[in-house]
């Protein structure tokens, strides 16, 4: 068996796949085509053709068919559309062939076991087709081109059975061959209308009129003629555009139309059974140089094109998770100028599935996450004074530096950092240290070179025991990078009890900091500093007491 799809008008709807408001059924609809002075109709669709609309009318005559919508023919959106619709076959079956513009033709060899029968096979196609935004009749028969006549003269869906090929196509009209207009002349004056009466045909005869291409066209309309597929590559590249008839300054508008062309590539994904991990978008601006001429317009500073990419974890076929995060990046970066085209390119992946421990808990669903992060990136920023990521995975980094670590966007990354480093570090268990940020000044009394005492805040301490210094220091060759300091692990003698602090002088400055708080590990003790103190507290214990410092 053999299965064709036959999007009807192709022209037409190739034209209105990027189009909402306007019904390829109810609008009356002609593509004009050829040169700007001497524009003709080229297609239509059934509404114009009702309303008196044929091919080779010209532009001015089409114009006068009122309630006509004329629209000039568009090759590289018909390319895409082709593409499309090969998608839809190659998402079920793996040799299909691009047999004319609107039409492709797939082996169904072998394929009932796993979509049924042939009348579930064509409603599958079908439906597939639809859901791309395509209006299209199906055949299926036992060679392709019984099965493209029957698409191109049969509405809906139509199965013919091996051996009925000759009564089954007996009543299509004879254009459907598209014999060619000399031809189709003789076969009219002939009185030769269907399938039926040229099938009925001496052979001889025939072949002394027409020809070798007689008899092929005789046995095409009995159904008889057995040829191989020439199968079509699965296209690797899956991308859709837009040209605005007006340029967009405002975002909303915008967002309907991004929404749309990633709803048609995920569809195409889909259909494969493919998914995205990077988004690429285009948008062409419309800038005025000349008109900028006295305003310090430099083209360089303010290219005519906007491209931003973005990057997923884990693959996804959501077309709103990756609308919705363009949306967050477009108004955090929004474009120098009104957009007058879209592009937007998905480059394929593998979807990949995971299984949790079954005592793992439970993690945020990856594309949910990357929204939350590009909500925390518009609120807080991007970027912070060192240049690192301020949303993301933290890293240690393999440094002597204090506080020396990378965000990086992904966990993967991160861990991917993360190993680089600490592998032979001592199995010893150590306190952990609660760092202040930033951290708390402080006047250290010493005595002997040994801190004897410590005040910051409001509280003055005694030193029950010291351990250090411990001295570092990097960054030497470069002024700003240059770092110099000195660490002491001091007991303190607070009014609540003792703690062990981390003390830091630095050399350069010569000031004291105290830089963090050990824990026992049994209970972790954070110390809140500041005029707000109070109100953070109440975070972690709701019966804190307004105002002051709290530990």
């Amino acid at each position: 068996m053999f299965g064709c799809i036959h999007a009807f008008d192709f022209h037409v709807q190739a034209l209105l796949l990027e189009q909402t408001v306007v019904s390829f059924l109810s609008d009356p609809i002609a593509v004009l085509d050829g040169p700007e002075q001497a524009l003709k109709v080229f297609a239509s669709n059934a509404a114009a053709r009702q309303v008196g609309i044929h091919a080779d009318m010209k532009k001015r005559q089409a114009e006068a068919c009122l309630g006509v919508m004329l629209r000039k023919r568009e090759a590289e959106q018909e390319q895409r559309a082709q593409a499309m619709l090969l998608d839809c076959g190659h998402g079920f079956f793996s040799r299909v062939e691009s047999t004319a513009p609107g039409t492709i033709t797939a082996d169904l060899t072998g394929t009932e076991r796993l979509y049924g029968t042939p009348k579930q096979i064509a409603d599958q196609l079908r439906s597939r087709a639809v859901k791309c935004g395509f209006q299209v009749n199906v055949a299926l028969a036992s060679n392709p081109d019984t099965a493209l006549h029957a698409a191109r003269g049969f509405s809906g869906i139509t199965v013919i059975p091996k051996g009925e090929e000759t009564s089954r196509l007996a009543n299509l009209a004879i254009d459907v061959l598209e014999p060619g207009e000399e031809i189709l002349a003789k076969f009219d004056s002939w009185g030769i209308r269907n399938f039926k009466t040229l099938a009925d045909l001496p052979g001889i005869p025939l072949i002394q009129r027409l020809g070798q291409q007689g008899l092929y066209l005789q046995r095409l309309a009995k159904g008889e003629v057995q040829r191989e597929l020439v199968p079509t590559e699965p296209t690797a590249s899956f991308h859709e555009s837009i040209e605005l008839e007006e340029a967009v300054e405002i975002l909303e508008p915008l967002e309907l139309v991004l929404g749309q062309l990633l709803e048609r590539l995920m569809s195409r994904l889909m259909a494969r059974s493919l998914a995205t991990d990077c988004v690429q978008l285009d948008l062409e601006l419309e800038t005025h140089a000349d008109r900028q001429l006295n305003t310090g317009y430099e083209r360089d500073k303010h290219p005519d094109t906007y491209q931003k990419i973005l990057k997923l974890p884990v693959p996804t076929q959501e077309a709103k998770i990756l609308s919705k995060l363009l949306q967050l990046d477009l108004a955090a970066h929004p474009p120098h100028g009104a957009v007058r085209k879209v592009r937007i390119e998905a480059f394929p992946a593998r979807i990949q599935f995971g299984q949790a421990g079954l005592f793992q808990s439970l993690a945020p669903e990856p594309a949910k996450l990357e929204i939350t992060m590009a909500r925390l990136r518009a609120l807080v920023g991007e970027k912070d004074e060192q240049g690192r990521d301020r949303v993301g995975f933290a890293a240690v980094m393999d440094s002597h530096k204090p506080d020396s670590f990378q965000v990086f966007r992904s966990s993967e990354e991160a861990k991917a950092a993360g190993k680089t480093q600490g592998k032979s570090r001592s199995q010893t268990r150590l306190l952990p240290i609660s760092i202040f940020r930033p951290p708390i000044a402080a006047e250290v009394f010493l005595k002997s070179g040994v801190p004897e005492a410590v005040r910051f805040g409001e509280s003055r301490a005694k030193v029950l025991k010291a351990s250090g210094p411990w001295r570092s220091s990097g960054g030497w060759w470069e002024a700003a990078e240059k770092w110099h300091r000195e660490e002491w692990d001091l007991e303190l003698k607070m009014k609540n009890g003792t703690g062990i602090y981390r003390i830091v002088h630095d050399a350069l400055s010569k000031n004291w900091f105290v830089n963090g708080m050990y824990s026992s590990g049994e209970s972790l003790q954070i110390a809140i500093m500041g005029p707000q103190a109070g109100e953070i507290a109440k975070m972690f214990h709701p019966n804190s007491k307004s105002g002051g410092n709290v530990e």
